[in-house]
């Protein structure tokens, strides 16, 4: 999956950014997706992040409908500048968290494998 596969409905999700222990950590909560379905591309000062939707809900007969499962699309700049060489993420309970070290020098874009998190 490429960043420029995208569902058509995808939506972009709510993040909440926070630095601690000299790095920088992007929580961005993604309901139905899967670790295998999920590409993180992280730049010095940019995070990128596409869910594919592996699971369309296209069949469900809404009565409300707040928020979508599975198709995801982030693109964020972040406050400070970061290393993507040290970069990782994880998906627990459906919530990716991205994390890099802070660093003024930065680094090379890179993507990162998104490992599942079971607690």
């Amino acid at each position: 999956m490429g960043f420029d596969q995208v569902c058509v409905e995808a939506a972009t999700p709510p993040v909440n950014i926070y630095e601690g222990g000299g790095q920088l950590s992007a929580a961005v909560p993604l309901p139905g997706a899967h670790p295998d379905h999920v590409s993180v591309r992280l730049m010095p000062d940019r995070l990128e992040v596409v869910a594919d939707c592996k699971y369309p809900q296209e069949s469900q007969r809404y009565l409300r409908r707040d928020w979508v499962v599975g198709s995801w699309r982030l693109d964020l700049a972040l406050p400070r500048s970061v290393d993507p060489s040290a970069g990782r993420a994880t998906l627990n309970l459906g919530v990716l968290v991205v994390m890099a070290p802070l660093s003024e020098a930065g680094g090379t874009a890179r993507s990162i494998d998104v490992l599942a998190v079971c607690e």
